[in-house]
Protein backbone atom coordinates (compact mmCIF):
# COMPACT_ATOMS: atom_id res chain seq x y z
CA UNK A 1 0.00 0.00 0.00
CA UNK A 2 1.35 3.38 -0.94
CA UNK A 3 2.24 5.51 2.09
CA UNK A 4 1.76 9.22 2.26
CA UNK A 5 3.50 11.46 4.70
CA UNK A 6 1.31 14.11 6.29
CA UNK A 7 3.09 16.58 8.56
CA UNK A 8 0.58 18.15 10.92
CA UNK A 9 2.16 20.83 13.08
CA UNK A 10 0.90 24.16 14.44
CA UNK A 11 -2.63 25.43 14.53
CA UNK A 12 -2.55 29.23 14.34
CA UNK A 13 -4.58 31.57 16.54
CA UNK A 14 -4.99 35.15 15.52
CA UNK A 15 -6.31 36.50 18.81
CA UNK A 16 -4.11 38.66 21.01
CA UNK A 17 -3.90 37.91 24.71
CA UNK A 18 -4.19 41.54 25.62
CA UNK A 19 -7.96 41.06 25.59
CA UNK A 20 -9.63 40.99 28.99
CA UNK A 21 -10.24 37.53 30.44
CA UNK A 22 -13.60 36.17 29.43
CA UNK A 23 -14.17 33.92 32.44
CA UNK A 24 -14.59 30.72 30.49
CA UNK A 25 -16.64 32.17 27.64
CA UNK A 26 -15.54 31.54 24.07
CA UNK A 27 -14.41 34.23 21.73
CA UNK A 28 -13.79 33.62 18.04
CA UNK A 29 -10.33 32.17 18.55
CA UNK A 30 -9.87 30.64 21.99
CA UNK A 31 -11.51 29.92 25.33
CA UNK A 32 -9.98 31.06 28.59
CA UNK A 33 -10.46 28.33 31.17
CA UNK A 34 -10.85 28.86 34.91
CA UNK A 35 -7.61 26.98 35.61
CA UNK A 36 -5.55 29.51 33.64
CA UNK A 37 -5.29 27.47 30.44
CA UNK A 38 -6.48 28.34 26.96
CA UNK A 39 -8.42 26.07 24.61
CA UNK A 40 -8.44 26.40 20.83
CA UNK A 41 -11.14 24.50 18.98
CA UNK A 42 -11.06 26.13 15.55
CA UNK A 43 -8.56 26.29 12.70
CA UNK A 44 -7.76 29.29 10.54
CA UNK A 45 -10.22 30.43 7.91
CA UNK A 46 -9.36 29.33 4.39
CA UNK A 47 -11.20 28.51 1.18
CA UNK A 48 -10.47 24.82 1.84
CA UNK A 49 -11.92 24.83 5.37
CA UNK A 50 -15.54 24.31 6.33
CA UNK A 51 -16.67 24.17 9.94
CA UNK A 52 -19.68 22.64 11.68
CA UNK A 53 -20.11 19.93 9.04
CA UNK A 54 -22.08 16.71 9.54
CA UNK A 55 -19.98 13.67 8.67
CA UNK A 56 -20.60 9.99 9.50
CA UNK A 57 -23.35 10.97 11.90
CA UNK A 58 -21.11 13.43 13.76
CA UNK A 59 -21.82 17.15 13.88
CA UNK A 60 -19.32 20.02 14.25
CA UNK A 61 -16.76 18.33 11.99
CA UNK A 62 -14.08 20.48 10.37
CA UNK A 63 -13.45 19.50 6.76
CA UNK A 64 -10.42 20.45 4.66
CA UNK A 65 -10.75 19.88 0.93
CA UNK A 66 -7.33 19.43 -0.64
CA UNK A 67 -8.32 20.67 -4.08
CA UNK A 68 -9.23 24.08 -2.61
CA UNK A 69 -5.99 24.59 -0.66
CA UNK A 70 -4.11 27.67 -1.87
CA UNK A 71 -1.06 27.40 0.38
CA UNK A 72 1.63 24.86 1.22
CA UNK A 73 0.05 23.76 4.49
CA UNK A 74 -3.65 22.89 4.23
CA UNK A 75 -4.49 23.65 7.90
CA UNK A 76 -2.94 26.30 10.17
CA UNK A 77 -3.72 27.73 13.58
CA UNK A 78 -1.63 30.76 14.45
CA UNK A 79 0.43 30.75 17.68
CA UNK A 80 2.11 34.08 17.06
CA UNK A 81 0.11 35.73 19.88
CA UNK A 82 2.19 33.65 22.30
CA UNK A 83 5.64 34.64 21.05
CA UNK A 84 8.06 34.81 23.97
CA UNK A 85 5.91 32.50 26.10
CA UNK A 86 6.95 29.07 27.33
CA UNK A 87 3.87 26.91 26.87
CA UNK A 88 2.77 23.32 27.16
CA UNK A 89 0.79 22.47 24.03
CA UNK A 90 -1.66 19.56 24.37
CA UNK A 91 -3.38 18.35 21.23
CA UNK A 92 -6.33 15.97 20.99
CA UNK A 93 -8.58 15.20 18.05
CA UNK A 94 -10.12 12.50 15.95
CA UNK A 95 -8.96 12.57 12.35
CA UNK A 96 -10.09 10.86 9.16
CA UNK A 97 -8.25 11.19 5.86
CA UNK A 98 -9.90 10.12 2.63
CA UNK A 99 -7.42 9.62 -0.18
CA UNK A 100 -8.21 8.88 -3.80
CA UNK A 101 -6.15 5.67 -3.77
CA UNK A 102 -7.07 4.53 -0.21
CA UNK A 103 -3.42 4.79 0.83
CA UNK A 104 -2.15 4.72 4.42
CA UNK A 105 -1.14 8.11 5.79
CA UNK A 106 1.62 8.94 8.28
CA UNK A 107 0.20 11.72 10.44
CA UNK A 108 2.71 13.99 12.20
CA UNK A 109 1.63 16.94 14.31
CA UNK A 110 4.55 19.27 15.03
CA UNK A 111 5.42 22.88 15.72
CA UNK A 112 7.44 24.84 13.17
CA UNK A 113 9.88 26.33 15.65
CA UNK A 114 13.48 25.63 14.66
CA UNK A 115 14.84 27.17 17.87
CA UNK A 116 12.80 24.66 19.88
CA UNK A 117 13.90 21.73 17.73
CA UNK A 118 10.72 21.42 15.63
CA UNK A 119 8.77 19.66 18.42
CA UNK A 120 6.63 16.71 17.38
CA UNK A 121 3.42 16.34 19.35
CA UNK A 122 2.35 13.01 17.89
CA UNK A 123 3.19 10.77 14.95
CA UNK A 124 0.90 7.92 13.94
CA UNK A 125 -0.05 5.99 10.83
CA UNK A 126 -3.77 6.05 9.97
CA UNK A 127 -5.76 4.11 7.40
CA UNK A 128 -7.65 5.99 4.73
CA UNK A 129 -11.34 6.35 5.48
CA UNK A 130 -11.07 5.45 9.20
CA UNK A 131 -11.44 7.71 12.23
CA UNK A 132 -8.32 7.69 14.41
CA UNK A 133 -7.85 9.36 17.79
CA UNK A 134 -4.61 11.33 18.19
CA UNK A 135 -3.21 12.83 21.37
CA UNK A 136 0.15 14.49 21.95
CA UNK A 137 1.98 17.23 23.79
CA UNK A 138 5.12 19.29 23.75
CA UNK A 139 6.60 22.03 25.91
CA UNK A 140 7.86 24.87 23.73
CA UNK A 141 9.50 28.27 24.31
CA UNK A 142 7.74 29.87 21.36
CA UNK A 143 9.54 32.35 19.15
CA UNK A 144 7.72 34.64 16.73
CA UNK A 145 5.27 33.67 13.99
CA UNK A 146 4.98 30.02 14.95
CA UNK A 147 2.17 27.59 14.31
CA UNK A 148 0.90 24.04 14.26
CA UNK A 149 0.28 22.94 10.70
CA UNK A 150 -0.71 20.07 8.45
CA UNK A 151 2.04 19.83 5.86
CA UNK A 152 1.08 19.18 2.27
CA UNK A 153 4.38 17.43 1.56
CA UNK A 154 3.77 14.15 -0.21
CA UNK A 155 0.00 14.63 -0.39
CA UNK A 156 -1.95 14.64 -3.60
CA UNK A 157 -4.18 17.49 -2.48
CA UNK A 158 -6.44 17.09 -5.51
CA UNK A 159 -7.63 13.74 -4.23
CA UNK A 160 -7.55 14.22 -0.45
CA UNK A 161 -10.09 15.37 2.13
CA UNK A 162 -9.24 15.67 5.84
CA UNK A 163 -11.82 15.63 8.63
CA UNK A 164 -11.28 16.76 12.23
CA UNK A 165 -13.70 16.26 15.12
CA UNK A 166 -13.42 16.83 18.85
CA UNK A 167 -10.49 19.06 17.99
CA UNK A 168 -8.79 20.90 20.86
CA UNK A 169 -5.42 22.47 21.44
CA UNK A 170 -4.94 23.37 25.09
CA UNK A 171 -2.17 25.80 26.06
CA UNK A 172 -0.87 26.07 29.60
CA UNK A 173 1.91 28.16 31.07
CA UNK A 174 2.68 31.17 33.20
CA UNK A 175 0.82 34.38 32.42
CA UNK A 176 -1.34 33.12 29.56
CA UNK A 177 -4.52 34.42 31.18
CA UNK A 178 -5.54 36.71 34.00
CA UNK A 179 -6.93 33.64 35.80
CA UNK A 180 -4.14 31.62 37.35
CA UNK A 181 -4.42 28.43 39.36
CA UNK A 182 -4.28 29.09 43.11
CA UNK A 183 -1.28 27.75 45.00
CA UNK A 184 -1.88 24.29 46.50
CA UNK A 185 0.01 23.07 49.56
CA UNK A 186 1.31 19.51 49.51
CA UNK A 187 -1.06 18.78 52.39
CA UNK A 188 -3.96 19.36 49.97
CA UNK A 189 -2.40 17.95 46.78
CA UNK A 190 -3.03 14.39 45.54
CA UNK A 191 -0.79 11.74 47.08
CA UNK A 192 2.31 10.82 45.09
CA UNK A 193 2.64 7.43 46.77
CA UNK A 194 -0.96 6.59 45.86
CA UNK A 195 -0.37 7.60 42.26
CA UNK A 196 2.68 5.32 42.02
CA UNK A 197 1.74 2.41 44.27
CA UNK A 198 1.18 0.13 41.27
CA UNK A 199 4.41 1.15 39.54
CA UNK A 200 7.28 1.04 42.03
CA UNK A 201 8.32 -0.71 45.23
CA UNK A 202 8.81 2.69 46.85
CA UNK A 203 8.45 6.41 46.18
CA UNK A 204 10.68 8.64 48.26
CA UNK A 205 12.14 11.99 49.26
CA UNK A 206 15.52 12.97 50.67
CA UNK A 207 15.27 14.85 53.94
CA UNK A 208 17.21 15.69 57.08
CA UNK A 209 16.68 15.01 60.76
CA UNK A 210 16.58 18.71 61.49
CA UNK A 211 14.47 20.55 60.59
CA UNK A 212 12.47 18.02 58.55
CA UNK A 213 11.91 15.03 60.83
CA UNK A 214 11.42 17.29 63.86
CA UNK A 215 8.61 19.21 62.15
CA UNK A 216 5.16 17.56 62.58
CA UNK A 217 3.78 19.35 59.51
CA UNK A 218 6.59 17.90 57.39
CA UNK A 219 6.39 14.38 58.81
CA UNK A 220 2.62 14.22 58.38
CA UNK A 221 2.93 15.01 54.70
CA UNK A 222 5.95 12.79 54.17
CA UNK A 223 3.69 9.99 55.32
CA UNK A 224 1.07 11.11 52.79
CA UNK A 225 3.39 11.30 49.78
CA UNK A 226 6.25 8.85 50.41
CA UNK A 227 6.90 5.27 51.42
CA UNK A 228 10.65 5.83 51.77
CA UNK A 229 13.07 8.53 52.87
CA UNK A 230 16.80 8.98 52.36
CA UNK A 231 18.78 10.96 54.90
CA UNK A 232 21.06 13.21 52.90
CA UNK A 233 23.90 13.05 55.42
CA UNK A 234 23.02 11.40 58.71
CA UNK A 235 24.02 7.82 57.81
CA UNK A 236 27.39 8.72 56.31
CA UNK A 237 30.50 7.68 58.30
CA UNK A 238 31.35 11.18 59.60
CA UNK A 239 27.88 11.45 61.12
CA UNK A 240 27.81 7.93 62.56
CA UNK A 241 31.22 8.54 64.13
CA UNK A 242 29.80 11.86 65.35
CA UNK A 243 33.02 13.59 64.20
CA UNK A 244 34.89 12.00 67.10
CA UNK A 245 38.40 10.55 67.17
CA UNK A 246 39.20 7.20 68.81
CA UNK A 247 40.44 7.48 72.38
CA UNK A 248 40.81 3.79 73.14
CA UNK A 249 41.28 0.67 71.01
CA UNK A 250 40.06 -2.91 71.31
CA UNK A 251 40.61 -6.23 69.55
CA UNK A 252 38.64 -7.30 66.47
CA UNK A 253 39.10 -10.70 64.84
CA UNK A 254 38.76 -10.24 61.10
CA UNK A 255 37.77 -12.80 58.48
CA UNK A 256 41.45 -13.67 57.90
CA UNK A 257 41.55 -14.99 61.48
CA UNK A 258 43.96 -12.33 62.66
CA UNK A 259 43.33 -9.81 65.42
CA UNK A 260 43.35 -6.09 64.64
CA UNK A 261 42.92 -2.98 66.77
CA UNK A 262 39.73 -1.00 66.14
CA UNK A 263 38.20 1.99 68.01
CA UNK A 264 36.38 0.96 71.17
CA UNK A 265 32.76 2.09 71.50
CA UNK A 266 32.63 3.38 67.95
CA UNK A 267 30.82 4.25 65.83
CA UNK A 268 28.43 5.91 68.29
CA UNK A 269 25.76 5.93 65.52
CA UNK A 270 25.17 9.66 65.96
CA UNK A 271 21.47 10.45 65.64
CA UNK A 272 20.58 7.12 64.06
CA UNK A 273 18.31 5.99 66.88
CA UNK A 274 16.27 9.20 66.77
CA UNK A 275 15.95 8.90 62.99
CA UNK A 276 14.79 5.29 63.22
CA UNK A 277 12.14 6.20 65.79
CA UNK A 278 10.94 9.03 63.56
CA UNK A 279 10.69 6.71 60.56
CA UNK A 280 8.63 4.27 62.62
CA UNK A 281 6.29 7.05 63.71
CA UNK A 282 5.87 8.37 60.16
CA UNK A 283 5.43 4.90 58.71
CA UNK A 284 8.18 5.07 56.09
CA UNK A 285 11.22 2.95 55.30
CA UNK A 286 14.75 4.29 54.96
CA UNK A 287 17.36 3.95 52.23
CA UNK A 288 20.66 3.70 54.11
CA UNK A 289 23.07 6.18 52.54
CA UNK A 290 26.02 5.38 52.60
CA UNK A 291 28.54 2.82 53.97
CA UNK A 292 31.64 3.42 51.79
CA UNK A 293 32.44 6.80 50.29
CA UNK A 294 35.61 8.76 49.60
CA UNK A 295 34.06 11.83 51.24
CA UNK A 296 32.55 12.42 54.69
CA UNK A 297 34.67 9.63 56.12
CA UNK A 298 37.18 10.66 58.83
CA UNK A 299 40.83 10.80 57.80
CA UNK A 300 41.93 8.72 60.82
CA UNK A 301 39.89 5.77 59.52
CA UNK A 302 42.55 5.24 56.82
CA UNK A 303 45.68 5.89 58.95
CA UNK A 304 47.97 3.75 61.06
CA UNK A 305 46.74 3.36 64.66
CA UNK A 306 43.62 5.37 63.65
CA UNK A 307 45.62 8.55 64.03
CA UNK A 308 45.08 11.11 61.28
CA UNK A 309 48.67 12.35 61.66
CA UNK A 310 50.10 8.94 60.71
CA UNK A 311 50.70 7.47 57.22
CA UNK A 312 48.05 5.45 55.40
CA UNK A 313 47.63 1.96 56.83
CA UNK A 314 48.10 -1.32 54.94
CA UNK A 315 45.50 -3.23 52.95
CA UNK A 316 44.98 -6.06 55.48
CA UNK A 317 44.30 -3.59 58.29
CA UNK A 318 41.93 -1.64 56.06
CA UNK A 319 40.02 -4.81 55.22
CA UNK A 320 39.59 -5.45 58.94
CA UNK A 321 38.34 -1.92 59.60
CA UNK A 322 35.94 -2.11 56.68
CA UNK A 323 34.52 -5.40 57.93
CA UNK A 324 34.33 -4.09 61.50
CA UNK A 325 32.54 -0.91 60.45
CA UNK A 326 29.92 -2.64 58.31
CA UNK A 327 29.36 -5.35 60.92
CA UNK A 328 28.93 -2.73 63.67
CA UNK A 329 26.44 -0.65 61.70
CA UNK A 330 24.39 -3.67 60.64
CA UNK A 331 24.35 -5.06 64.18
CA UNK A 332 23.07 -1.76 65.57
CA UNK A 333 20.26 -1.56 63.02
CA UNK A 334 19.27 -5.22 63.53
CA UNK A 335 19.19 -4.82 67.31
CA UNK A 336 17.04 -1.67 67.06
CA UNK A 337 14.59 -3.27 64.64
CA UNK A 338 14.28 -6.36 66.85
CA UNK A 339 13.81 -4.37 70.06
CA UNK A 340 11.48 -1.63 68.84
CA UNK A 341 9.92 -2.75 65.54
CA UNK A 342 9.15 -6.42 66.00
CA UNK A 343 12.09 -7.38 63.81
CA UNK A 344 10.57 -5.64 60.78
CA UNK A 345 13.07 -3.77 58.64
CA UNK A 346 13.14 0.01 58.75
CA UNK A 347 16.24 0.27 56.59
CA UNK A 348 15.36 -1.82 53.53
CA UNK A 349 18.19 -0.71 51.21
CA UNK A 350 21.85 0.23 51.66
CA UNK A 351 24.01 2.23 49.28
CA UNK A 352 27.03 0.06 50.01
CA UNK A 353 29.52 2.01 47.88
CA UNK A 354 29.08 5.52 46.54
CA UNK A 355 30.82 7.25 43.60
CA UNK A 356 33.87 5.02 43.20
CA UNK A 357 33.96 5.13 39.38
CA UNK A 358 35.93 7.88 37.62
CA UNK A 359 34.14 10.63 35.71
CA UNK A 360 36.40 10.00 32.71
CA UNK A 361 36.26 6.22 33.01
CA UNK A 362 37.76 4.20 30.19
CA UNK A 363 38.33 0.51 29.56
CA UNK A 364 41.68 0.47 31.39
CA UNK A 365 41.50 3.20 34.02
CA UNK A 366 37.94 3.31 35.33
CA UNK A 367 38.18 3.86 39.10
CA UNK A 368 38.30 7.16 40.96
CA UNK A 369 41.91 7.65 42.09
CA UNK A 370 41.49 10.73 44.31
CA UNK A 371 40.50 8.83 47.45
CA UNK A 372 42.24 7.15 50.36
CA UNK A 373 40.38 3.97 49.46
CA UNK A 374 42.14 3.85 46.11
CA UNK A 375 45.47 5.03 47.54
CA UNK A 376 45.50 2.02 49.88
CA UNK A 377 44.13 -0.62 47.50
CA UNK A 378 45.04 0.62 44.01
CA UNK A 379 42.18 -1.40 42.53
CA UNK A 380 38.52 -2.39 43.03
CA UNK A 381 39.20 -4.83 45.89
CA UNK A 382 37.74 -2.49 48.51
CA UNK A 383 34.49 -2.23 46.52
CA UNK A 384 34.16 -5.99 46.20
CA UNK A 385 34.97 -6.47 49.89
CA UNK A 386 32.35 -3.91 50.88
CA UNK A 387 29.70 -5.93 49.03
CA UNK A 388 31.07 -9.13 50.57
CA UNK A 389 30.86 -7.77 54.10
CA UNK A 390 27.47 -6.17 53.51
CA UNK A 391 26.18 -9.51 52.21
CA UNK A 392 27.67 -11.26 55.25
CA UNK A 393 26.18 -8.98 57.90
CA UNK A 394 23.03 -7.46 56.35
CA UNK A 395 19.74 -9.40 56.25
CA UNK A 396 19.32 -11.25 52.96
CA UNK A 397 16.16 -9.30 52.11
CA UNK A 398 17.87 -5.92 52.54
CA UNK A 399 18.97 -4.70 49.11
CA UNK A 400 22.60 -3.83 48.42
CA UNK A 401 23.23 -1.04 45.90
CA UNK A 402 26.11 0.63 44.09
CA UNK A 403 25.26 4.36 43.78
CA UNK A 404 26.81 6.96 41.45
CA UNK A 405 26.16 10.13 39.48
CA UNK A 406 26.34 10.61 35.69
CA UNK A 407 25.66 6.91 35.23
CA UNK A 408 24.33 7.77 31.80
CA UNK A 409 27.64 8.98 30.36
CA UNK A 410 28.97 6.24 28.10
CA UNK A 411 32.33 5.65 29.77
CA UNK A 412 30.96 5.67 33.29
CA UNK A 413 28.00 3.46 32.39
CA UNK A 414 30.32 0.89 30.81
CA UNK A 415 32.61 1.02 33.85
CA UNK A 416 29.70 0.38 36.21
CA UNK A 417 28.64 -2.58 34.07
CA UNK A 418 32.21 -3.85 34.43
CA UNK A 419 31.99 -3.34 38.20
CA UNK A 420 28.78 -5.41 38.33
CA UNK A 421 30.66 -8.27 36.66
CA UNK A 422 33.60 -7.92 39.06
CA UNK A 423 31.35 -8.11 42.13
CA UNK A 424 29.30 -11.03 40.80
CA UNK A 425 32.47 -12.97 40.03
CA UNK A 426 33.10 -13.29 43.79
CA UNK A 427 30.86 -16.01 45.26
CA UNK A 428 30.16 -14.39 48.63
CA UNK A 429 29.52 -10.88 47.27
CA UNK A 430 26.03 -9.62 46.46
CA UNK A 431 24.78 -6.60 44.49
CA UNK A 432 21.03 -6.14 43.94
CA UNK A 433 20.66 -2.82 42.16
CA UNK A 434 22.39 0.18 40.61
CA UNK A 435 21.53 3.56 42.11
CA UNK A 436 21.32 6.24 39.42
CA UNK A 437 21.62 9.54 41.28
CA UNK A 438 20.05 11.45 38.38
CA UNK A 439 21.15 15.03 39.00
CA UNK A 440 20.14 16.02 35.48
CA UNK A 441 19.66 19.35 33.73
CA UNK A 442 16.84 20.68 31.60
CA UNK A 443 19.00 20.09 28.52
CA UNK A 444 19.77 16.44 29.21
CA UNK A 445 17.77 14.04 27.02
CA UNK A 446 15.75 11.35 28.74
CA UNK A 447 15.15 9.22 25.69
CA UNK A 448 16.93 10.55 22.61
CA UNK A 449 20.48 9.93 21.48
CA UNK A 450 23.18 7.33 22.09
CA UNK A 451 24.23 9.00 25.35
CA UNK A 452 20.76 9.41 26.83
CA UNK A 453 19.41 8.38 30.21
CA UNK A 454 17.39 5.64 28.53
CA UNK A 455 20.54 4.15 26.99
CA UNK A 456 22.06 3.60 30.45
CA UNK A 457 18.83 2.12 31.81
CA UNK A 458 18.78 -0.36 28.93
CA UNK A 459 22.43 -1.33 29.54
CA UNK A 460 21.84 -1.98 33.24
CA UNK A 461 18.68 -4.00 32.62
CA UNK A 462 20.65 -6.06 30.09
CA UNK A 463 22.94 -6.95 33.02
CA UNK A 464 19.94 -8.54 34.79
CA UNK A 465 20.00 -6.03 37.59
CA UNK A 466 17.44 -3.63 39.01
CA UNK A 467 17.77 0.15 39.09
CA UNK A 468 16.86 2.67 41.75
CA UNK A 469 16.60 6.37 40.88
CA UNK A 470 18.17 7.64 44.08
CA UNK A 471 18.75 11.40 43.94
CA UNK A 472 16.54 12.97 41.28
CA UNK A 473 16.54 16.72 40.72
CA UNK A 474 16.45 18.77 37.52
CA UNK A 475 18.54 21.94 37.32
CA UNK A 476 17.64 24.93 35.17
CA UNK A 477 21.39 25.68 34.99
CA UNK A 478 22.25 29.03 33.47
CA UNK A 479 18.75 29.39 32.03
CA UNK A 480 15.92 31.20 33.74
CA UNK A 481 13.56 28.98 35.67
CA UNK A 482 10.47 28.00 33.70
CA UNK A 483 7.69 26.19 35.61
CA UNK A 484 6.24 24.97 32.32
CA UNK A 485 9.48 23.51 30.99
CA UNK A 486 10.36 21.89 34.34
CA UNK A 487 6.94 20.24 34.43
CA UNK A 488 7.47 18.83 30.94
CA UNK A 489 10.93 17.50 31.85
CA UNK A 490 9.73 15.78 35.05
CA UNK A 491 6.86 14.25 33.10
CA UNK A 492 9.29 13.06 30.43
CA UNK A 493 11.53 11.35 32.99
CA UNK A 494 8.71 9.75 34.96
CA UNK A 495 7.21 8.34 31.77
CA UNK A 496 10.62 6.78 31.14
CA UNK A 497 10.74 5.39 34.69
CA UNK A 498 7.32 3.81 34.24
CA UNK A 499 8.26 2.37 30.84
CA UNK A 500 11.24 0.57 32.38
CA UNK A 501 9.72 -0.25 35.76
CA UNK A 502 10.53 -3.49 37.52
CA UNK A 503 7.91 -6.21 37.19
CA UNK A 504 7.61 -9.83 38.27
CA UNK A 505 8.79 -10.81 34.80
CA UNK A 506 11.76 -8.50 34.32
CA UNK A 507 14.38 -6.35 35.99
CA UNK A 508 13.87 -2.61 35.90
CA UNK A 509 13.41 0.55 37.94
CA UNK A 510 12.10 -0.35 41.38
CA UNK A 511 11.88 3.06 43.06
CA UNK A 512 12.41 6.80 42.70
CA UNK A 513 13.66 9.30 45.29
CA UNK A 514 13.44 13.08 44.81
CA UNK A 515 16.59 14.69 46.24
CA UNK A 516 15.00 17.23 48.56
CA UNK A 517 11.67 18.66 49.59
CA UNK A 518 11.68 22.35 48.67
CA UNK A 519 13.66 24.55 46.28
CA UNK A 520 15.12 26.74 49.01
CA UNK A 521 16.84 23.69 50.50
CA UNK A 522 18.38 22.29 47.32
CA UNK A 523 22.07 21.46 47.45
CA UNK A 524 22.49 22.67 43.85
CA UNK A 525 22.61 26.32 44.91
CA UNK A 526 25.79 25.57 46.88
CA UNK A 527 27.68 24.41 43.78
CA UNK A 528 30.19 26.73 42.13
CA UNK A 529 28.92 25.81 38.67
CA UNK A 530 25.58 27.49 39.42
CA UNK A 531 26.89 30.66 41.08
CA UNK A 532 24.76 33.58 39.92
CA UNK A 533 21.99 31.29 38.67
CA UNK A 534 19.42 30.28 41.27
CA UNK A 535 18.16 26.72 40.80
CA UNK A 536 14.54 25.61 41.21
CA UNK A 537 14.89 21.85 40.66
CA UNK A 538 12.27 20.27 42.94
CA UNK A 539 8.52 19.69 43.16
CA UNK A 540 7.71 22.26 45.85
CA UNK A 541 8.52 25.87 46.66
CA UNK A 542 9.76 27.19 49.99
CA UNK A 543 6.21 27.17 51.41
CA UNK A 544 5.59 23.54 50.45
CA UNK A 545 3.24 24.65 47.68
CA UNK A 546 3.37 22.15 44.83
CA UNK A 547 4.73 23.43 41.54
CA UNK A 548 3.58 22.52 38.02
CA UNK A 549 6.36 19.91 38.07
CA UNK A 550 4.45 18.06 40.80
CA UNK A 551 1.48 17.74 38.46
CA UNK A 552 3.80 16.63 35.68
CA UNK A 553 4.80 13.68 37.87
CA UNK A 554 1.14 12.88 38.56
CA UNK A 555 0.21 13.16 34.89
CA UNK A 556 2.94 10.69 33.93
CA UNK A 557 1.26 8.13 36.19
CA UNK A 558 -2.07 8.65 34.47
Amino acid sequence: MKKLSVIIAALLITAALSAAPNNGKKNANYTENQDGTLSITNVDKDASVKKNQKVDGYSNVITITGSKVKKVNPVTVDLSAFAGKEVMVNLSCDIKVNTSDNSEVDIIWMINDMAAGMPVLVQQKVKSGEWTTLKGEAAVPLSENKSLYISGAGINLEGTVLYLKDFEVKLSGEGLTATQKAAVNWSEAPSLKEAYKDYFDYIGFACSLRPDLNNPEVTENLSKHATSITLGNEFKPDFLFNWARPYKMEDFVAEDGKTYQVPMGMPSMGNAKEILFNAMEIGVNIRGHVLVWHQQTPAWFFREDCNDKNPLTDKATMNARLEWYIKTVMAFIAEFEKKYNGGQHIITVWDVVNEAVADNAGSQKWLRTDSDWYRIYGNEEFIINAFRYANKYAPKDVLLVYNDYNCYSTGKCNAICNLIDEIRAVPDARIDAIGMQSHVSMDYPAVKGNNSYETAVQKFIAKDIDIQVTELDIANGSKSYSPTMLKAKYKEYYKLFIKYRKTAEKHGISGVTIWGLTDNGTWLNDLDQYKGHTQYPLLMDENFNVKPAFYGVLEAAE
